[in-house]
């Protein structure tokens, strides 16, 4: 068995986030998961892979957006054949979130929806560290980044995104969530630039409007992974190609310049990457 990263296809029109890495030797992580409308398909894969009972070692949140925690709590809100030993996540508190949030935005209520969920989970739901290192077989998941506290208001949620990165197999996977310019500067403050490099990237913000250019740069990526919708792919809101408010094409030929020639994407259906990939 190879260790095989897997992004799976949303199973909604709207866009979302949902990888599961399973080990060399069948050990699974799951990274999001996407709405609660991909909960289902989400644990079909578990199943599959893990067989009718699957152990999860790791399930990594990275912040609290449905489109990436809804999954998980739709799949614990009836009976499941799951075992998870450790739910990780650092999301900072509803106020702030509240507080910041566009006028009307509702987004802070998935932060109170997880509290809630944890606090009935306590024996397995854990804080991120800045710093921490998980070891599952041969694969090593290091905390680059956590919210420094509640001091980035812009884009509040999407900038309290933890930044982690996956060595498994002696290639390097990079994961952003949904982190946005002022936090992605941050991290290229106060993140040692070699910790950076990677083979992948995921796209920030589903490929739009996220990290800066220079943020991609520093990362100096071979592959792209993009969570990312045939629609928001195209930035079309429905009048044609790159007629959308969105910035995913721009983006696109941010990697075009950088040189990257291979891209793993959602709207293509469920992509399994078996790690080492080639990459030349």
């Amino acid at each position: 068995m190879q260790t095989t990263l897997y992004m799976l296809h949303e199973q909604s029109p709207t866009q979302m986030m949902s990888y599961v890495l399973q080990t060399s030797t069948g050990k699974l992580v799951v990274i999001d998961g996407g709405n609660r409308q991909d909960a289902g398909n989400l644990l079909e894969t578990l199943i599959r892979l893990g067989g009718p009972e699957p152990t999860v070692e790791l399930w990594l949140l990275t912040h609290p957006h449905l489109d990436h925690v809804d999954a998980l709590m739709e799949i614990f809100s009836r009976p499941h054949p799951l075992k998870v030993k450790n739910v990780y996540s650092h999301f900072l508190s509803y106020e702030f979130y509240r507080a910041n949030d566009f006028e009307g935005c509702t987004d802070a209520e998935t932060t109170k929806e997880f509290g809630a969920f944890a606090a009935a989970h306590p024996d397995i739901c854990r804080r991120f560290r800045k710093g921490q290192h998980f070891l599952i077989d041969s694969v090593e998941i290091s905390v680059l980044h956590v919210p420094e506290g509640e001091t980035i208001p812009q884009n509040v949620i999407n900038n309290s995104s933890v930044v982690f990165r996956v060595d498994a197999e002696g290639q390097r996977i990079l994961f952003v969530g949904d982190l946005g310019e002022e936090a992605g500067d941050r991290v290229l403050e106060t993140v040692p630039a070699q910790d950076l490099h990677a083979d992948f990237v995921q796209m920030a913000h589903h490929g739009q409007n996220g990290v800066k250019q220079s943020f991609y740069q520093a990362v100096a990526p071979r592959a792209c992974l993009w969570n990312t919708p045939d629609w928001l792919w195209d930035n079309d809101a429905g009048g044609g190609f790159n007629t959308g408010p969105w910035r995913t094409v721009e983006v696109r030929g941010w990697m075009e310049q950088l040189g990257v020639r291979h891209h793993f994407v959602s709207k293509d259906g469920e992509q399994a990457i078996s790690l080492p990939c080639r990459l030349d």
